[in-house]
């Protein structure tokens, strides 16, 4: 066989191949970090009053592409191309899902989601842009970012674990497992509360000069209160969960996410209450809005590890192409983790 006829047999056998789960794995954290920088980015739009420094979309203006140099146009602008390199990750890990070998139809739906979600949120931006920052559709946008989010952590989970018929073992008992979906629920009112009492405060998203954006027809104090009432519960509810943990067999796994989930919730609780009482400087607010972050991925972690899923068995490459060969200790289905859900 000539060179070149070799070189093209071997470019053909690696597209046989596919993409290997562990790169696209990579792909999965890439968007999953990038999904929660942009909320993060968002926020300190808002917060430095850049809401409208683009007051068109796509362009930032009418007759212009990009932003002048001048302060709130190119911190808009910034988190706007943070979003277009966000897309561009989103979309290779749905190729990369669609290439991976083996192909997974519940790979494929998640990275497909997610590229629906992220078009979306760009979508939902550019008209919270022309309403000029409508507070409903500002914590529509936020929201839905989050659950992007939360899409792209559960992408990341099921990335590198066998999830098929009769794979999973619950780790504990089915009443901690009815709680849990509870406590889902629960942050789910958290967060939009606590979205709520931001369109009820000072932070528009507009700086002076522009045209100020309408807050919630609710009072700041009255939707602080419900966010904290809910907050608290919802500190309750962690902590029973986490002694009654410790006061069953579950794996050690569990406990530990679970005491570590209970610290976040504390570290939040107190940062909201430190803005609240010292009016709501930006940096706190920012804090805080990572911390929300920060709560999205350990409930959507800490949920998944109720239940135990292998490791995907990794194919070791023999010399014959078209061989495969599974690493020592590892089954047919794949191997334990033996650190995380």
């Amino acid at each position: 066989m000539s060179e070149v006829g070799a070189s093209e047999a071997s470019q053909d056998s690696r597209w046989r191949r596919g993409l290997a789960p562990a790169t696209f794995r990579r792909l999965a954290i890439a968007s999953a970090a990038l999904t929660a920088a942009i909320i993060a980015t968002g926020a300190a739009v808002r917060l430095t009053g850049s809401g409208l420094g683009c007051p068109d979309w796509p362009s930032c203006y009418q007759h212009r592409l990009t932003a002048q140099l001048s302060y709130h146009p190119l911190i808009e602008f910034s988190n706007r191309m943070v979003t277009i390199v966000l897309v561009i990750v989103v979309g290779a890990t749905l190729v990369g899902a669609l290439a991976r070998r083996p192909r997974r139809s519940d790979l494929t739906w998640l990275a497909g989601g997610l590229v629906a979600g992220v078009l979306g949120q760009a979508v939902l931006g550019g008209i919270v842009v022309y309403t000029k920052l409508n507070p409903y559709l500002v914590m529509a946008h936020f929201l839905f970012s989050i659950l992007v989010l939360v899409d792209a952590v559960v992408l990341v989970h099921r990335s590198s674990r066998v999830y098929d018929t009769g794979s999973g073992t619950l780790l504990v008992p089915r009443p901690v497992l009815l709680l849990g979906r509870g406590l889902v629920v629960l942050v789910a009112i958290v967060l939009a509360a606590g979205t709520a009492t931001t369109g009820a405060g000072p932070h528009a998203g507009g700086s002076s000069g522009q045209l100020v954006a309408k807050r919630l027809p609710v009072a700041l104090r009255d939707m602080a209160e419900l966010h904290s009432s809910v907050a608290l519960l919802l500190v309750g509810v962690v902590l029973s969960l986490v002694v009654a943990l410790h006061a069953i067999d579950v794996p050690e796994r569990v406990r530990r996410t679970a005491r570590v989930f209970f610290c976040v919730l504390v570290a939040q609780a107190a940062i909201g209450y430190t803005q609240y009482f010292t009016h709501l400087p930006a940096l706190l607010v920012e804090l805080h809005v990572i911390g929300a972050v920060s709560i999205a991925i350990g409930t959507t972690r800490f949920f998944l590890g109720f239940t135990h899923h292998p490791l995907e068995a990794t194919p070791v490459r023999s010399s014959t192409p078209d061989e495969t060969q599974v690493p020592e200790g590892a089954t047919e289905r794949g191997a334990a983790d033996p650190v995380t859900a």
